[in-house]
């Protein structure tokens, strides 16, 4: 058979999503502040969030906490056990009410067993998370703590935003200290921040959470 004539086969649904394969599990739930798992904790399981938030941080050996990532609902977490990492590494915690689906790496080798598909779709979301990690440390390295801020605000209202009128979205309440462990930096200078977007008109905030249009936020961290 001539080269030109020969079949390739279509692979694109190699790539789908792996909630396509993976079978249901019953959720588990996880009360507002309850820990999921710690750094110490084996690796042996991938996580989906099907409600709530799920906060991931880091914890250095001083005490101090690095918070990675909010998970929001659909977002896969615990992908470590996908690397073969004996421990976590990381801390999960509920930020609020939340609900978990869980399966086992023994669960996952027996369904990639019968499903060869699910592995480079777990590829895919492992690709995702280790661009989203590029981005962060390139931020870290380059970004004024402004626009790190910034940011994070744009990416949690991406998140969990609820569209209110006029562009805006709102979203629950996230305290200063939450956001200076995200952006790596102190509360006061978080406070210092928000208070002039504040007064810039570029968002509003009170204990019933924060309300700001992105593509304000978007204009200000593109410097028009």
């Amino acid at each position: 058979m001539a080269i030109g004539a020969m079949q390739v086969p279509h692979t694109a649904s190699l790539w789908d999503d792996p909630l396509a394969v993976l079978p249901r599990r019953k959720p588990q739930t996880f009360q507002k502040d309850q820990t999921i798992f710690t750094p110490e904790d084996a690796a042996e399981s991938l996580f989906l969030v099907v409600d709530g938030v799920i906060k991931l941080s880091r914890i250095a050996q001083s005490g101090r906490e690095t918070v990675l990532d909010f998970c929001c609902r659909d977002t896969f977490f615990g992908e470590s056990c996908l690397l073969g990492a004996s421990y976590r590494g990381q801390m999960a915690v509920a930020l609020e009410d939340s609900a978990v689906m869980e399966w086992t790496i023994d669960d996952l080798d027996q369904l990639m067993r019968r499903h060869p598909e699910l592995a480079p779709s777990l590829l895919r979301v492992l690709a995702r998370k280790v661009r989203e990690s590029d981005a962060r440390i390139e931020s870290l390295a380059i970004d004024q703590i402004a626009h790190r801020l910034l940011k994070v605000l744009m990416m949690l209202g991406d998140r969990f935003g609820e569209a209110r009128g006029s562009g805006t979205v709102h979203i629950l309440p996230v305290t200063h200290e939450m956001l200076a462990k995200y952006v790596g930096t102190s509360r006061e200078i978080i406070t210092q921040h928000m208070s002039q977007m504040r007064r810039n008109g570029l968002l509003r905030y009170s204990r019933s959470g924060m309300e700001f249009d992105p593509a304000q936020l978007q204009r200000a961290l593109s410097g028009e």
